[in-house]
C-alpha cells in the first residue's frame, strides 16, 4: 500500500514537470524547433522535418502557443506558490492559536479550581462563624480534611487544616497538618473491634448467644491490642525514644479503655495508664503531638477529649470531634467548649447532638 502511494506521487510529479513550459525537456524541444526555422530543407531529412522547414507558420504558431502558455503557467504557479505560503502561514497561526487556547483553557481550569476552593472556604468560614457566634457554649470551631492510605505494611492518616473560627479573646492552637501512622494489621484489627463495639452499642443484637459472642470477640480484640501497645510503650525509657507511631499507639490505648468500659466516647477520662514511673513519658505521649482528633477518625463517630497541657487560660476546656462527608471529601469538625459551663441540668450527650445538627444544617 505504501509503494503504491509512492508510485502515484512520482507519476504526478513527473506529469507536472513535463507540463512545465520551461522544463528541460520542453526547453530542449523549443530549441530544436527554433533550429528548424533557420535550417534549409535537405533530401536526407525526414519528410516531416522538411515539411516543417517549408511551413514555418506551424512552428511559429506552436512557439506562440508555448509563449502564451508559459506566461499563464508561470503566473498560475506564482499564485499557487503564494497560496501555499499563505496556507502555511495560516497553519502556523492556527497552531499558535491552538497552543494559546490550550494554555488559556489550562489557566481557566486552574482558576476555576481555585475559585471552587475559595468558594468552599467561604462556605466553611460562614458556617463556622455562625456556629460559634450563635451557640453560647462554643468557643471555637475548625474543619480538617483527612485521608487514609495504606503504604506497604502501614496505614498513614493525613490531616490538613481547612478553616476555623475563634471567638474573641479565646486562645486556640490550630493543627496545620499532621500524619498518624500505625501498622496495617493493627488498623484492620482495631476497625473490626470498633465495628463490633458499635453493633453492641446500638442494641441491634437481640439474641443473647449472639450478643455474648460479640462481647467476647470485642474483649479479646481489645485485650490483644492493649497488651501489645501497653508492653511496647512501657518499654520506653526516655522521651527521646518516642517516634510517630508511639503517639498513635498511646491514643489508641486511651480509646481501647473507653471501649472496654463501654463508656460513651464523649466521656472525659484522664486516668493514668502507664503508671507513675512512666509519668514523664506518658505526659509527652499525650501532649507532644495532638492526637485527640485521631480517635474520631478511627471511630468514624463523635469523640470528646480534654485539654491536658498546663495553661490557666485553657483549664476546663474540652474538644468535641465528629466526622462529616462534604462533597465526597472526608472532614473532621472540631469545636471547643468549657466544661465548667456544663452543670447537672445539662444532658451532655443531647447537647452535643444538638450542636452537631446545628453545624451540619449551616452547611446545607
Amino acid at each position: 500500500m505504501i509503494g503504491e502511494a509512492v508510485l502515484k506521487r512520482i507519476i504526478k510529479n513527473s506529469i507536472i514537470t513535463l507540463l512545465n513550459p520551461i522544463s528541460p525537456v520542453v526547453t530542449l524541444v523549443i530549441g530544436w524547433l527554433l533550429t528548424i526555422l533557420v535550417t534549409e530543407p535537405k533530401a536526407e531529412f525526414p519528410r516531416a522535418i522538411n515539411y516543417m522547414i517549408n511551413n514555418p507558420i506551424a512552428i511559429m504558431m506552436l512557439l506562440l502557443f508555448w509563449l502564451i502558455f508559459s506566461v499563464i503557467y508561470t503566473e498560475q504557479r506564482n499564485s499557487i506558490t503564494k497560496l501555499y505560503e499563505t496556507l502555511g502561514t495560516k497553519e502556523e497561526i492556527i497552531k499558535e492559536k491552538e497552543r494559546q487556547l490550550n494554555h488559556t483553557a489550562g489557566v481557566i481550569l486552574n482558576r476555576s479550581g481555585d475559585f471552587a476552593r475559595f468558594n468552599k472556604l467561604l462556605r466553611f468560614n460562614d458556617a463556622l462563624a455562625g456556629f460559634v457566634e450563635n451557640n453560647v457554649l462554643i468557643e471555637s470551631a475548625q474543619i480538617y480534611a483527612y485521608s487514609i492510605k495504606r503504604i506497604k505494611r502501614d496505614v498513614i492518616i493525613k490531616v490538613c487544616y481547612e478553616s476555623g473560627y475563634v471567638y474573641e479573646d479565646i486562645d486556640i492552637n490550630n493543627l496545620a497538618q499532621t500524619y498518624y501512622e500505625l501498622d496495617y494489621a493493627d488498623y484492620t484489627q482495631l476497625k473490626d473491634v470498633i465495628n463490633m463495639w458499635k453493633e453492641l452499642s446500638t442494641n441491634s443484637v437481640t439474641s443473647i448467644r449472639e450478643k455474648d459472642a460479640l462481647i467476647e470477640a470485642v474483649l479479646k480484640g481489645i485485650e490483644s491490642l492493649f497488651r501489645k501497645y501497653y508492653s511496647e510503650l512501657c518499654g520506653l525509657s526516655n522521651v527521646s525514644e518516642v517516634d510517630n507511631k508511639h503517639f498513635t499507639k498511646y491514643r489508641i490505648l486511651t480509646l481501647l479503655i473507653r471501649l472496654a468500659r463501654r463508656y460513651s466516647t464523649t466521656t472525659i477520662d484522664n486516668k493514668n495508664i502507664l503508671g507513675d514511673d512512666k509519668k514523664e513519658i506518658e505526659y509527652f505521649l499525650l501532649n507532644g503531638k495532638r492526637t485527640g482528633i485521631l480517635s474520631s477518625i478511627l471511630l468514624e463517630d463523635t469523640f470528646m477529649f480534654k485539654y491536658t497541657r498546663n495553661s490557666h487560660k485553657k483549664d476546663g476546656r474540652a474538644y468535641v470531634c465528629f466526622p462529616a462527608n462534604i462533597a465526597n471529601q472526608n472532614y473532621i469538625i472540631v469545636f471547643s467548649i468549657q466544661t465548667f459551663d456544663l452543670d447537672e441540668y445539662i444532658d451532655l450527650e443531647q447537647e452535643i447532638d444538638s450542636l452537631k445538627s446545628d453545624f451540619v444544617n449551616r452547611l446545607l
